[in-house]
């Protein structure tokens, strides 16, 4: 099964979410892909959105490999295997560390001079993607999550490794996914149309009014 695009992927997640209209939900996109995602549960669910902004530390590929990633913050997540399977030098992972950083303050630099962050706790946080390849970013967001005291986490993400799901799974208080895979090679194998979301078009889905609920049929 391959999802049409971000926004068909978020539709189906909101189907499994629908449970949670009336809760006061704040839907949180995980960078700019994830909040094509989000936006869709929102509307769904009538809740505000957001962007939570991370960046992963990794050099490029095919295959890139991911080391860790740094939030919004400035918290700091490795992944230890990754580093120890890989060999890498402590000067190169401090270069890409520093690299990473930079990516992320000109991001928060970008988003938050025109949309500042919706209060988040004590609420009930739906943090959706469109995908975790090693989960290392969705683990930083929800590290980040629990120190800014938000009353539940839900991850909503519609394919990743099944090792990588189960992982998760325990590191949040619900789960919503669609498609659990053996391995994966990369996110965008599981769309036919996986565009790069420019920060005109994340910025704009952030910019649009609220929505009341809407209903997503099968």
């Amino acid at each position: 099964m391959r999802f049409r695009d971000r926004r068909e992927a978020g539709e189906r997640l909101a189907l499994r979410l629908r449970p949670l209209r009336g809760d006061r939900a704040v839907a949180l996109g995980l960078s700019g892909g994830g909040l094509v995602v989000a936006g869709r549960i929102a509307d769904v669910l009538g809740a505000p959105l957001d962007i939570l902004l991370t960046r992963r530390i990794e050099v490029p590929g095919p295959p890139a490999t991911t080391f860790g990633a740094v939030g919004e913050g400035g918290l700091l997540v490795w992944d230890h295997s990754a580093i120890r399977r890989c060999d890498i030098e402590p000067e190169e992972l401090t270069r890409l560390t520093g690299r990473a950083r930079a990516e992320l303050a000109r991001q928060v630099a970008v988003y938050r001079h025109t949309v500042a962050p919706v209060p988040i706790a004590g609420r009930t946080v739906v943090l959706a993607d469109d995908g975790a390849a090693t989960g290392t970013t969705a683990h930083t967001a929800i590290r980040v999550l629990r120190a800014r005291q938000v009353s539940r986490i839900v991850l909503a993400i519609p394919v990743a490794p099944a090792s990588v799901l189960d992982r998760l799974a325990r590191e949040v208080d619900q789960f919503a996914f669609l498609r659990p895979l053996p391995w994966m090679h990369a996110v965008r194998n599981s769309y036919r149309m996986f565009a790069v979301v420019a920060d005109a078009e994340a910025l704009e889905l952030l910019h649009r009014e609220p929505r009341l609920p809407t209903e997503v049929h099968r």
